[in-house]
């Protein structure tokens, strides 16, 4: 029995039929949507604006007007090990410095202070076109091309749709091959849009309801989340933000009765493995897999918001 029959029982309804593209393609893009967003308002982004608006020697460069110390502090932001991928810095309308990748999106930006006084404003970002292209393949498995001005950005791992028009949601075909389109706009930097479009393949039609497609889906892009903590042998604790944040999905790891991570505490008294849960007075999807951890053989439950 598949995961979606597993589920199917408890999330009974009509089939999806026709609409079970759509329905998977409404996940993978939303999963996008949020992988792009975390780059601008994510842990890792808010520390690194920290860390550039209180910066001190780019601080007492600008204050003093020295270009050679600002080129100096940008350069040493950019390349000290953390998440910036460019920095740009500017006084009025003359940018000072500008160090980085060529193809960058989810820019932000804020002022500089030295002891209060206004000394400049900074533009930065923690994400390239080829991270989000990586991320995406690696979180989703779905390919994918990115337009600017209706030009493809030539990265790797990406699909040249040459001059077919991609809708923002729907049927197109490339190459040939007929596919499910999800686009979204995402901020360029410095200015300006770049166009992201998950191009998936056409699904077959569902005798499962859409509810269990969908968090049958979901549990599919958990498992490879996991799997990339696993290889980075990253905390579980920050898998079960991660996944909720890039998801909407609560998580929990337990052994046993024991839960060693969770999106609540205690969390449900008891899950299932499969099917529907009501918790806290909403009704959640439920999936879930075994794995290996240091804390011994573990489960990982997924909850979907129905």
């Amino acid at each position: 029995m598949d995961a979606v029959s597993r589920l199917d029982h408890a999330l009974a309804g009509p089939a999806c039929a026709a609409a079970t593209t759509s329905t998977l393609a409404a996940v993978d893009g939303m999963v996008a949507e949020r992988i792009y967003t975390s780059e601008l308002v994510g842990p890792e982004t808010i520390a690194d604006r920290r860390q550039v608006a209180e910066n001190a020697p780019l601080l007492s460069a600008l204050a003093e007007g020295n270009r050679a110390r600002i080129t100096a502090a940008v350069h040493a932001l950019v390349y000290s090990h953390t998440h910036i991928v460019r920095l740009r810095v500017s006084q009025g309308k003359s940018v000072l410095a500008d160090i980085g990748g060529p193809y960058i999106v989810a820019p932000v930006g804020g002022n500089l202070f030295d002891h209060g006084r206004l000394v400049g404003r900074y533009l930065l970002s923690v994400q390239d076109d080829l991270g989000v292209v990586g991320l995406v393949k690696r979180l989703i498995g779905v390919p994918l091309t990115l337009r600017m001005g209706g030009v493809h950005v030539p990265l790797e791992g990406t699909v040249n749709s040459g001059a077919v028009a991609i809708p923002d949601r729907g049927a197109v075909t490339v190459h040939g091959h007929r596919l499910q389109a999800y686009s979204f706009d995402a901020k360029a930097f410095p200015t300006g849009v770049v166009r992201i479009s998950l191009l998936l393949p056409r699904a077959g039609a569902s005798a499962h309801s859409c509810a269990a497609v969908r968090v049958a889906e979901l549990a599919r892009i958990g498992r490879l989340i996991w799997g990339r903590f696993l290889l980075d042998r990253s905390p579980i604790d920050g898998f079960v933000s991660f996944l909720h944040s890039h998801t909407g999905a609560l998580a929990y790891v337990r052994a046993g009765s024991r839960q060693l991570a969770g999106s609540t505490t205690p969390g449900p008294s008891r899950l299932p493995a499969s099917g529907a849960l009501r918790y806290r007075g909403v009704r959640y999807g439920v999936s879930s897999f075994t794995a290996e951890t240091a804390a011994g053989r573990t489960r990982v439950y997924q909850l979907v918001r129905l």
